[in-house]
């Protein structure tokens, strides 16, 4: 019998972890890159249909566009031609359990006991599921930790290896533009490799030095590298990933990184276990890498996970071990019966209308305001809202095209990007954006602060309140509609609650 109620504790165990994936990775909401991310790239870079060029836009037509996760956005058609929306958040949650898997197997490979596993795995997933939608950056967590569980394992000079880090490099530049992660990590490794073992590491130094040079192979060559440079040195103070974590404003949002942080530091500061200086500064990296951007924070809980639970073992094991003795193991499994429940019924029903669709709230998309846009033909230059950029390609493409979208410093120049928030954000020179670019429609939220300016804006039409948008258009050229108004032909389309992509 007490066989039969341990194994069942390890089954509801690994059932219990499975569905809190569940409910962490299954969020349906479609959010501002989905639509580029699917329908960008529908052809590889030696075929006519990739797009070099920034031809979705109106205000830079012609520049050259450094589409940095090219591949994923290829796969991400490819799944959604062949299984629409469902088989999008079926592969997210797959990539979630794959990268919930090589944690375990980190955290076996260390050979710490269950329960810590079990506790650290739920706080490490808790916290990777930020921001955990249908976008590249899920690569990058997979390979970020797969190389992670390489360099634990202390097997970089295994000359397989120097067969593999290249493909790992041609891969991880293709699919997401952080791979210059994995060359930072690898050198910071031979240079500890160097500094602890009073040796030139040749292996080590061969192994990074081959990854780097995988990585000019992309269809930008060299010019991937400087795009990020390019890139890291333009601050994004309007996107709210991009902003640096404070306790202020977000220690709700994420009191799971401030538990997982605190926990990190109890363990380096009094756990007696061996400091390994690698590590140690791996971790501290990514704290701050995490401060400095809230996008960052999945990546650190991935960095601790390879260095904190070990420490934890060793310093709080036993007493965690003690606490569960004291309890029945009928009442543990039940326990994790319950949570196992809760998390199913979380995951399929909270804040969803479908759970097998991807969900477009109208909350955070002008629904209205465009389906309003396309029964009456309207089309021109469009500024429209940041986060609606690649919706109005989706939808409007090519009767209308936009000012700026989501892919910003791939596509558009820094002037056309400080014109686009300096418009939204009331700031000096704001008018930029009408007077100098050939706008013809502004759609813009109506929390926006230049939305107030437009209601009175000369030469501009206020011609349709959404729930959230406020649709206008340029008076001279858009004469065909006012026709239209006069002779009351204006059509009202028919609002559904919710739309679903596609």
């Amino acid at each position: 019998m007490k066989y039969d109620i341990v194994r069942l504790i390890k089954i509801l165990a690994v059932l219990a972890v499975i569905l809190f994936c569940l409910r962490l990775f299954s969020d349906n909401k479609a959010e501002l890159d989905l639509w580029g991310n699917v329908g960008f790239v529908s052809a590889f870079p030696w075929q006519d249909g990739f797009k070099n060029i920034n031809t979705f836009s109106f205000t830079e037509p012609g520049r050259a566009w450094i589409n940095h996760e090219w591949l994923s956005e290829y796969i991400f058609h490819f799944i959604f031609v062949f299984f629409g929306g469902m088989g999008l958040l079926v592969f997210k949650f797959l990539l979630g359990l794959c990268l919930v898997g090589i944690l375990y197997l980190a955290m076996r490979r260390a050979s710490l006991s269950y329960p810590v596993i079990f506790l650290w795995l739920m706080l490490a997933i808790s916290t990777i599921g930020y921001g955990f939608s249908t976008r590249p950056h899920l690569l990058t967590y997979l390979f970020y930790s797969m190389l992670l569980l390489i360099l634990r394992g202390h097997k970089i000079t295994g000359h397989k290896y120097f067969f593999f880090f290249p493909i790992f490099g041609i891969l991880w530049v293709n699919l997401h533009g952080a791979f210059f992660i994995g060359a930072i990590t690898l050198l910071l490794y031979t240079i500890f490799e160097w500094f602890d073992n009073k040796r030139f590491p040749k292996k080590e130094m061969a192994v990074t030095v081959l990854f780097i040079l995988a990585t000019f192979i992309n269809p930008y060559t060299v010019r991937i590298w400087r795009y990020i440079l390019y890139s890291a040195s333009i601050p994004r103070p309007y996107l709210s990933e991009w902003s640096p974590f404070t306790s202020v404003n977000y220690i709700i949002e994420h009191i799971d990184f401030v538990f997982l942080s605190a926990a990190s530091l109890a363990a380096i500061c009094f756990s007696r276990a061996r400091k390994d200086s690698f590590w140690l500064v791996l971790i501290f990296t990514s704290f701050i890498a995490a401060l400095a951007m809230r996008r960052n924070i999945p990546l650190f809980a991935i960095t601790a996970t390879f260095v904190i639970p070990q420490r934890l073992e060793k310093l709080i094991g036993d007493a965690i071990r003690g606490m569960l003795k004291k309890l029945s193991k009928a009442l543990i499994a039940a326990m994790l019966f319950i949570f196992a429940v809760v998390s199913l019924l979380y995951a399929v029903t909270f804040y969803k209308t479908s759970f097998f669709r991807i969900e477009i709230p109208q909350k955070d998309f002008p629904v209205d305001v465009v389906s309003f846009m396309k029964v009456n033909d309207i089309s021109g230059n469009a500024l429209v809202f940041f986060d609606w950029g690649e919706y109005c390609i989706w939808k409007l493409y090519p009767k209308c095209k936009v000012f700026m979208d989501g892919r910003l410093c791939c596509a558009y120049s820094v002037k056309t990007i400080n014109d686009y928030f300096g418009f939204l954000y009331l700031e000096k020179d704001w008018e930029n954006a009408l007077k100098n670019y050939p706008t013809d429609i502004v759609l813009i939220h109506k929390g926006n602060p230049v939305y107030a300016k437009m209601l009175n804006m000369p030469g501009w039409e206020y011609i349709y309140e959404g729930r959230i948008a406020g649709l206008f258009v340029k008076t001279a050229g858009q004469e065909q509609f006012f026709s239209k108004i006069k002779k009351g032909l204006i059509k009202y389309p028919d609002i559904k609650t919710c739309e679903y992509f596609p």
